[in-house]
């Protein structure tokens, strides 16, 4: 019998990105030959977009995505599954994300090269080691690139740019401001832009949000604490940025009730969900 496509040996990511980087080299593009790939649409709920220059419509199951700049826009309570052409992997897009293609081509090799942007919001890709140690499959963000090296890992960037990465097994390259910084497993790293990656830490895949100040004004609720660098932080709804060491002072409306509900997310999908209640 035939496994479901979840199980077996694949490769985790977890993402979620905003923005683009600087183009793949021109020696790299010389080695790329014109065959035809493609991402096709599966299990799209709720309001499920494709996007192709202005142009939108609704993203229906079989839909093949081919060319650069081809999107998928998820919204609220919406999701999609997307499928690698070659039997390669699949992933999963989660509610409000914008992702695009940047490359999908194969090389004179035999390589598949597969290049994606996440614009906002959050995918999970489950994809099969290459047995082609050519191919590559990178994930762009503003700070710098995290590449697939036969590895299970987790990637998260926040509104200011800034990447975290957490990886499992095996090694993940990070690469920002011409320096190269391997994350291997059981460690993990940031990227702020305009600076290299930094130094890898032991893996904590922790969810704690420590609160040092929480009070109402009126309408409003400030709070001042920490999480670890490499998650997101969602409060009210809304992501919010934290410092290179995971620091915070926001100021947020305050629901009748007195509450505001926070979530915490590591870059492995590790998430946790706070109320907060003023005293």
């Amino acid at each position: 019998m035939m496994k479901p496509w979840w199980i077996g040996n694949f490769i985790l990511l977890q993402v979620v990105l905003v923005g683009v980087i600087d183009a793949t080299a021109a020696a790299d593009r010389r080695l790329q030959v014109t065959v035809k790939r493609w991402l096709e649409v599966r299990r799209p709920i709720g309001q499920v977009l494709h996007s192709r220059g202005n142009k939108s419509q609704p993203a229906r199951s079989g839909l093949k995505l081919q060319a650069v700049g081809d999107a998928i826009i998820t919204k609220q309570n919406s999701s999609a599954v997307l499928a690698i052409d070659i039997g390669t992997g699949f992933i999963q897009v989660a509610e409000n994300t914008n992702i695009n293609i940047q490359k999908l081509e194969r090389g004179r090799r035999g390589e598949q090269i597969t290049q994606l942007q996440v614009k906002s919001g959050q995918v999970r890709l489950r994809v099969r080691p290459f047995t082609n140690p050519a191919s590559r499959l990178e994930i762009k963000s503003p700070a710098g690139v995290a590449g697939v090296r036969g590895t299970d890992f987790g990637v998260n960037v926040r509104q200011n740019g800034l990447m975290g990465v957490a990886t499992l097994t095996g090694g993940v390259a990070t690469t920002a401001q011409g320096q190269t910084v391997l994350v291997k497993a059981g460690f993990q790293n940031i990227t702020i832009p305009g600076q290299p990656p930094s130094k890898p830490v032991p893996l904590q895949d922790n969810t704690d949000l420590n609160i040092r100040q929480l009070s109402a004004n009126g309408n409003q609720i400030r709070i001042i604490g920490s999480v670890d660098p490499v998650n997101l932080l969602i409060i009210a709804e809304q992501e919010w940025n934290t410092d290179a060491s995971g620091r915070f002072d926001i100021t947020v409306p305050l629901l009748p009730n007195g509450r505001v509900e926070a979530v915490v997310v590591t870059p492995l999908g590790k998430k946790q969900l706070y109320e907060l209640a003023v005293p």
